[in-house]
């Protein structure tokens, strides 16, 4: 896989990728790293300027000699990265870094500059553009839970809704596996072993059939963490519509600090099983979460549903909305444009999984409530950026 020279820059300087397991080296954190991007920028410069043979860059970065050093010592491993990079190719194992367009958006949006610079992953990509929810719970969920779980999981299939979970024990694998068995899909994200997670017959088996992705924001031979277990909850409730929490433990464990961080940060819409039984569900509940009990309605319906206490898809209120009762917000003209820039940003996975076989703008325009010539405009959008087409009458997911 050939990479750009930006995307070759997080890699060499993020990842340990080609660094001896007995090296002092280390790579940037991601403080770091944001460090080294702001100073690029001030000094209008792109990442790719550190293959440059003059070092001046690091002059107008104000770097000490130590920071020199370390800086040269991790760019001129690239022969040993090459090298690493072709045996993890071989293996299955890729990467995707924040300068690529397959770069998963919701991350990039969400979490900012808390995103990851570099992702490896293993399976079919294009799964993190998907519309989905996140399912999260105990390693030791009971019976009840389990059951719950896999109606859960089959309402979702149901409505063509992929899962993001976390590949743990307990609630994690049960969600994963009854997606994959209904013939939905899954996104997952590990916190250790990538490499020995696709040595599994069935995971290869997923793989090959394109309806498993694998991601890890660490190296793909690494063990597991408390640590990386808990950092790589963000990335399962940012990549999803709403995350739903089956049972979670009181004010202790993944579970509990994943909900509350997505609920804190609004990461997600956050919605909590209202079982009376689980007394971490209810404190949630307390804490912010949105308390949830299966249906008849729909989950789409449920993820996209305005909350007082869920702001995400409240975006819209900048929008033109048909009701003329709704206000255009009188903001300035630039600030306007990337409102509507980030909203657009925000829901255009939508527009492209609701249009799938081809839809009219009209029953478009009438099915998310906005003005024609506003989604003519985010219809041309995605043209141009080649998700959907525009044929006999009707725009068409490509």
């Amino acid at each position: 896989m050939a990479y750009s020279q930006n995307s070759m820059c997080a890699i060499l300087l993020c990842s340990y990728v080609g660094i001896d397991k007995n090296s002092s080296l280390k790579p940037l954190s991601i403080g770091e790293w944001n460090t080294f991007l702001d100073g690029i920028i001030h000094i209008k410069a792109e990442p790719s300027i550190i293959f440059s043979t003059d070092n001046s860059w690091m002059e107008k970065m104000n770097y000490s000699n130590q920071q020199k050093e370390r800086m040269i010592e991790l760019i001129s491993r690239g022969a040993s990265v090459a090298f690493e990079l072709e045996e993890l190719e071989k293996k299955g194992v890729n990467i995707v870094s924040l300068f690529d367009s397959d770069y998963p958006i919701l991350i990039r949006k969400k979490l900012k500059k808390k995103a990851p610079p570099i992702l490896f992953y293993a399976g079919n990509l294009e799964l993190a553009k998907k519309i989905g929810i996140a399912i999260v719970g105990s390693r030791n969920v009971d019976d009840e839970g389990i059951e719950f779980t896999k109606k859960l999981v089959q309402k979702a299939a149901n409505e063509k809704l992929i899962i993001y979970s976390g590949g743990a024990r307990g609630v994690d694998t049960i969600s994963e596996m009854t997606a994959l068995h209904s013939g939905s899909a899954v996104v997952s994200f590990l916190s250790d072993s990538l490499l020995s997670r696709i040595k599994k017959q069935e995971v290869i088996k997923y793989i090959i059939a394109g309806t498993l992705l694998l991601f890890s924001d660490v190296k793909p031979d690494v063990g597991f963490t408390a640590a990386r277990a808990m950092n790589r909850n963000k990335y399962i409730y940012a990549s999803a519509y709403g995350a739903f929490v089956i049972e979670s433990d009181y004010n202790k464990g993944g579970t509990w600090n994943g909900a509350i961080e997505s609920i804190k940060n609004d990461y997600t819409k956050t919605l909590i099983w209202n079982n009376k039984k689980y007394n971490g569900n209810l404190k949630l509940i307390e804490n912010g979460g949105i308390p949830y009990e299966m249906t008849e309605e729909s989950i789409y319906s449920i993820i996209t549903k305005k909350e007082q206490n869920f702001e995400q898809l409240d975006l819209f209120s900048d929008c033109v909305y048909k009701n003329d009762t709704v206000k255009i917000n009188k903001a300035k003209d630039d600030e306007k444009k990337n409102c509507k820039n980030d909203i657009y940003n925000m829901i255009k996975m939508f527009l492209v999984e609701y249009i799938g076989s081809g839809r009219s703008l009209e029953e478009i325009s009438n099915n998310f409530d906005i003005l024609d010539s506003q989604m003519y405009i985010w219809l041309e959008h995605l043209c141009k950026e080649k998700f959907v087409k525009f044929d006999k009458g009707a725009y068409k997911r490509i």
